[in-house]
């Protein structure tokens, strides 16, 4: 009796631990952006440059069960103008399209994140580190290198205001995102395209460029930065690597 009531009152405590740590008021569910779906603006899409996408303008309209003046009015684009074929345009998706994509297994991860951490910055699933902080060739390395392919989705850290969006050097193509959270800035480099502007908010694991290998580089990375009131601290104490909190697909949009 006694051994069947310890094991119960065992079985009570592993639940109640579970669920509070998932439930914990310091978590919440976060989708994240991947090489298939985009956020923007509340919406669910993806971005695009026509010129370098294959399809032509209408037959794409047509497969993502969207209209061209939803385009337009998404991306701020007048009435009486062409959509740009030269840089990144948002192509929000159809219902249709959504389920057709998720049906696919195409959806977006569902992590639960601890507040105080950052996502993993890469969209892509082909990404790893490697360059750490720290000396490299007589030079201090002030962050941490993430290769992956070529244009790959770069997802927002965390929660924060971007202050500076542009091209800076060898920083190449760079976002700096100024997070609430212990004033801590996260740092985004060498990137082909930039999707958010200086000024805009933006949520963990949402797309804000693609990866590219602009400013002094040598092949197509992200280089991320975690700073301090202009201290270097090491990203790997921030950041959470792919998997670790991984939930599910999402099955909405």
């Amino acid at each position: 009796m006694r051994k069947n009531l310890a094991l119960s009152l065992l079985t009570l405590s592993i639940l109640w631990l579970k669920a509070t740590t998932i439930e914990s008021s310091t978590k919440k569910a976060v989708r994240v952006d991947n090489d298939y779906f985009h956020s923007y603006q509340e919406k669910q899409g993806r971005w695009i440059v026509l010129n370098e996408f294959g399809k032509g303008l209408e037959a794409y309209l047509k497969e993502i069960d969207t209209l061209e003046f939803e385009v337009k009015t998404l991306n701020s684009i007048p009435s009486n103008e062409s959509i740009p074929r030269n840089r990144p345009v948002f192509f929000p998706f159809g219902e249709a399209y959504i389920k057709q994509l998720l049906a696919e297994g195409k959806g977006r991860d569902i992590i639960i994140s601890d507040y105080r951490d950052f996502v993993w910055p890469v969209g892509s699933v082909n990404a790893k580190i490697s360059s750490k902080l720290g000396m490299r060739k007589n030079s201090m390395h002030t962050g941490i290198d993430i290769s992956c392919p070529f244009k790959s989705p770069i997802i927002a850290a965390g929660d924060g205001v971007v202050i500076s969006a542009r091209f800076d050097g060898n920083y190449g193509n760079v976002i700096v995102i100024q997070h609430e959270l212990n004033q801590l800035q996260t740092v985004y480099a060498h990137n082909t395209y930039l999707v958010v502007k200086e000024g805009s908010q933006v949520k963990k694991g949402q797309v804000i460029a693609f990866s590219g290998s602009t400013g002094h580089s040598t092949g197509p990375h992200l280089h991320f930065e975690v700073r301090y009131q202009n201290i270097f601290l090491n990203p790997e104490h921030y950041i959470q690597t792919p998997g670790d909190t991984k939930l599910a697909q999402a099955k909405d949009n």
